[in-house]
């Protein structure tokens, strides 16, 4: 089987397990200009996803009519870019692997100059150059570029990337600030050593995250638009999390002239931040936040969902001391055992073919 048909056929599997669940109830900076009102805009659906409760299936990035590109099987130190996609096309990066961060671009970007319709990427893996005795302060303001940037309306869709050793994971983003004409499904992607966010969804991009593990992450997701800016993000906006596996990460960091280890928190959350539902998800946090257990807590208005996994609950493994996590969790089950987090880890490396893998 040819590279190009294997990356296909791998993310239809995929796809099909992710059909299986039941439904239910910032580069900083760069997004520039003033707080925009309230926007009108509807992004429209994904194919697979219902209107009463997103249900992840994405057989619309394979679906008759679109341009599957497949890139040639490489190693490089370059950026791979697609700044003016078509409309409907599809990216299958198996087989490319980057190294190029330490950049001041994303290592992977998609519609960077004209954003098109309905985008959609399949693998790729991004192996960072980080040094792990640099501090966060020195990668966020000399290169804070993520290790995919993608920029569509409609939708948005992302599977199977690999991530390593970056300074932003994901980051997402409609055509304009607040235009609400986008919405996204990310499946399948594994982020370690994410110096930043795993997510920079400084956007507010609505959207589902399913069944991904996101192991170390010195913040797993960020809602909060750069320079101080809010707008109101509509009330039937949500950022799913679905069998999700999040995991927190301790680098250097520079407080008050000293190099200390630590990190910062599940969630950076904002007032213009997506209303937030927890579906049969695992987290890990390994000790208190740099920025004080206030910053801790779960967004506002957090749900937890776990009506489909009523036998494994959401979950999350405090392994910063005492029994009881510092912070609102949203009514989430607390756990200290480290075994739980090294299980659930195990078992996702097992399901999608990464025994052994770092």
């Amino acid at each position: 089987m040819s590279r190009a048909r294997a990356g296909l056929a791998a993310v239809l599997l995929l796809l099909c397990a992710c059909q299986s669940s039941t439904g239910g109830p910032g580069e900083d900076g760069d997004a520039s200009g003033s707080a925009p009102p309230a926007s009108t805009g509807t992004p429209e659906p994904i194919p697979g996803l219902s209107a009463g409760g997103p249900m992840p299936g994405a057989q619309s990035c394979v679906a008759p009519g679109r341009i599957v590109s497949a890139q040639a099987v490489t190693r490089h130190r370059d950026q791979w870019v697609e700044d003016s996609p078509p409309d409907d096309a599809t990216f299958d990066l198996t087989g490319t692997t980057s190294t190029a961060y330490p950049a001041t671009e994303s290592v992977f970007a998609v519609g960077t100059d004209r954003p098109a319709a309905r985008t959609c990427v399949i693998g790729g893996v991004v192996q960072g150059q980080a040094d792990d005795e640099k501090t966060w302060d020195y990668y966020h303001d000399k290169y804070n570029a993520a290790c995919l940037k993608i920029i569509a309306t409609g939708w948005i869709q992302v599977h199977g990337l690999r991530c390593d050793n970056v300074e932003d994971g994901i980051k997402p983003q409609e055509s304009s600030v607040n235009a609400n004409d986008t919405q996204f499904l990310v499946t399948g992607t594994h982020l370690t050593r994410i110096r930043d966010d795993c997510m920079e969804n400084d956007y507010t991009v609505g959207g589902v995250l399913y069944d991904n593990l996101w192991e170390q992450c010195n913040t797993g997701i960020s809602e909060r638009p750069s320079r101080d800016r809010s707008w109101r993000t509509p009330q039937s906006e949500t950022l799913v999390l679905d069998h999700m596996l999040i995991g927190l990460y301790q680098t250097p960091h520079r407080e008050d002239g000293d190099v200390v280890m630590g990190e910062n928190a599940l969630f950076k959350w904002s007032e213009s931040g997506n209303r937030v539902v927890i579906k049969c998800s695992t987290f890990m946090v390994d000790a208190v936040s740099l920025n004080g257990t206030d910053a801790m807590a779960f967004p506002p208005g957090t749900v937890v969902d776990d009506s489909g996994c009523p036998d494994a609950p959401s979950t999350l493994v405090w392994l910063g001391g005492g029994a009881e996590y510092p912070a609102w969790a949203a009514g989430i089950r607390v756990v200290t055992d480290p075994a739980v987090w090294t299980a659930a880890v195990a078992a996702w490396k097992a399901a999608h073919g990464e025994v052994g893998a770092r």
